[in-house]
């Protein structure tokens, strides 16, 4: 098992190295000069070519891109992003802000969407073609098909603005994170209700649900002990392709709620063309990505041995 992990954990290790070449690679090949840009911060707009050169050695932009990009690497792994040209502040500093405000926006998100996933999922399978499961299955299309931009000014507009009952901005108090993890939790929550339906109707009609039903057991019964658990790998791996999905619906989310964290930091620096950031940023992202889907396979291995053997072979 342990090998098996060395060497999912290897791969990982080669998808980031090779995505931060390719983000590399995309923000050098972006349009506008970097010295440029921060002289002009400096002495606006008549920053002389003396500065802007003086800038360029400085950061070592006259530099190949291959000896640039192992440079900014390795300063990375140290955990040195740079400074951000946005807020004049070193990259470091502003993530350890915005960081935990995009965990906690995550993690509440994602508990919802998995709860949440699971009780409609089995509650559609319980009531099979029934009213109950003819309107989950419309909810659910409904939720998958609605942007999270959408959903944020409905529950503002329903519970902030007319009801009163909950804070239209996030990150002030408990009460504050309920619509931004309701307004995250959506989209995941509705596809992955799907699959856990889906996989619960599939999963009824194997000889084990047939044994159930043989032992007495109702068909809520057969759910819940027979066909849930043999659901786990595709739901859990369902699940890790949303949560990192979480991480892009989250430049949105925290954009309309007010949230300082990564995604809304990432806005802001598109719009300032702080590459630095902008770099470091989708780094971060790639790192997210990786981790998550590494973790998933881990935990898939752990709980079927089909995987393992498989992964073996």
């Amino acid at each position: 098992m342990s090998i098996l992990v060395l060497k999912r954990a290897a791969i990982a290790a080669l998808l980031v190295i090779a995505a931060s070449v390719l983000t590399f690679a995309l923000v050098a090949a972006a349009p506008g000069n970097v010295a440029a840009l921060i002289a002009e911060r400096m002495a606006g707009p008549n920053a002389s070519a003396e500065l802007i050169a003086r800038i360029a050695a400085d950061l070592g932009l006259n530099d190949p891109l291959p000896v640039r990009y192992l440079r900014w690497l390795g300063d990375a792994v140290r955990g040195d992003f740079g400074i951000s040209l946005r807020s004049g502040k070193p990259l470091s500093v502003e993530f350890a802000e915005r960081v935990p405000v995009t965990a906690l926006l995550l993690f509440g998100g994602g508990l919802i969407a998995f709860a949440l996933s699971l009780g409609l999922g089995i509650a559609g399978a319980i009531s099979n073609g029934g009213p109950v499961d003819n309107v989950l299955r419309t909810i659910s299309l409904v939720g998958a098909s609605t942007p999270n931009f959408f959903v944020a000014a409905v529950l503002v507009i329903t519970f902030a603005v007319t009801l009163n009952w909950l804070p239209s901005f996030g990150g002030s108090g408990p009460l504050s994170w309920i619509l931004p993890w309701a307004t995250s939790s959506v989209l995941p929550a509705s596809i992955l209700s799907r699959v856990v339906r889906v996989n619960l109707q599939d999963a009824m009609s194997r000889p084990y649900a047939t044994t159930g039903f043989a032992k007495g057991l109702t068909r809520s019964g057969v759910i819940l002990q027979e066909a849930l658990p043999t659901i786990a790998v595709p739901f859990l791996t369902t699940f890790g392709a949303q949560f990192a999905l979480m991480m892009v619906a989250s430049m949105v989310v925290e954009t309309v709620f007010a949230l300082r964290g990564i995604g809304a930091f990432f806005i802001e620096v598109i719009r300032f063309r702080d590459f630095i950031s902008m770099q470091a940023i989708l780094l971060l992202f790639v790192v997210f990505f990786v981790v998550t889907n590494l973790v998933v396979d881990i935990v898939c291995m752990l709980i079927d041995p089909r995987i393992r053997k498989a992964a073996g072979a």
